[in-house]
């Protein structure tokens, strides 16, 4: 898609129309920035496809992984912790 601002207007774009599962093959900060946009609309985003990794890496970035689902975290930023 290339970047956050261009798959917040494809989805827009489709808004009413068309569903939308953004993915990526990428690492934590694209699974962060694609489930942002999902949350930012709800109703054109039902799915997430993200990449499975073993729930202990996943945890490692702070993703929070439950039953299937990837929950955005109730914090200010990205909701993940990257180190260098």
């Amino acid at each position: 898609m290339g970047g956050f601002g261009p798959l917040l207007g494809l989805i827009e774009m489709g808004k009413g129309k068309i569903e939308v599962s953004p993915h990526n093959p990428s690492g934590p900060v694209s699974t962060a920035a694609s489930l942002h946009a999902a949350a930012l609309y709800p109703e054109n985003v039902k799915s997430l496809e993200y990449a499975f990794d073993a729930a202990r890496t996943r945890k490692a970035y702070g993703e929070r992984v439950e039953d299937g689902n990837l929950y955005l975290r109730d914090k200010p930023g990205w909701g993940i912790k990257v180190e260098n």
